[in-house]
């Protein structure tokens, strides 16, 4: 078990959890594709810095540049305000199936309207198969759920769902 911190506190804090934490950015990790079983991601919650003007947010771009560590049939969490999601939406769409989206009820969460994304990276032929009108589809439905947060099921102690986690 491993992990990721950019922020020291938390980091020492995870080294008492976890087998491994690298206390840095996230974009300055180099791991092994398709390494990974299963991937937290709750990347910070801001827009990246940029001298083109304004920049993209940080949650698409954590999206983008970690996924690819997750192995075909692996499971993804991730932890965004909601409005991200349709940002997100465009990455999920196409590398992730089986996706359940809900909101996170605890009063700092609701606060920050964060919502969970569960979902399994697809192979590369499911994402080979897939056709342009599906993948229209899921960025409307992203789309239709980033607007609507009151809306999404409560996350609760009882799963909907069982994901079956690879090695």
């Amino acid at each position: 078990r491993c992990g990721i911190e950019l922020d020291a506190y938390r980091a020492e804090e995870a080294r008492q959890r976890l087998d491994q934490v690298i206390y840095g950015d996230c974009f300055d990790v180099d791991c092994k594709v398709e390494s990974c079983s299963y991937m937290i991601l709750n990347p910070p919650y801001d827009t990246a810095a940029s001298d083109d003007g304004p920049g993209q947010r940080l949650e698409a771009l954590f999206l983008q540049h970690a996924y690819r560590w997750l192995k075909p049939g692996g499971v993804l969490i991730l932890v965004i305000p909601v409005a991200q999601l349709a940002v997100c939406g465009n990455i999920l769409s196409l590398q992730f199936k089986d996706a359940d989206v809900y909101r996170l009820s605890e009063p700092e969460c609701v606060q920050y309207k964060q919502i969970v994304v569960f979902a399994l990276r697809r192979t590369r032929r499911e994402r080979e198969r897939l056709q342009e009108r599906e993948i229209s589809w899921w960025r409307l439905e992203y789309g239709r759920k980033s607007r609507n947060f009151d809306a999404l099921p409560i996350l609760t102690d009882q799963p909907q769902r069982v994901y079956a986690v690879p090695e």
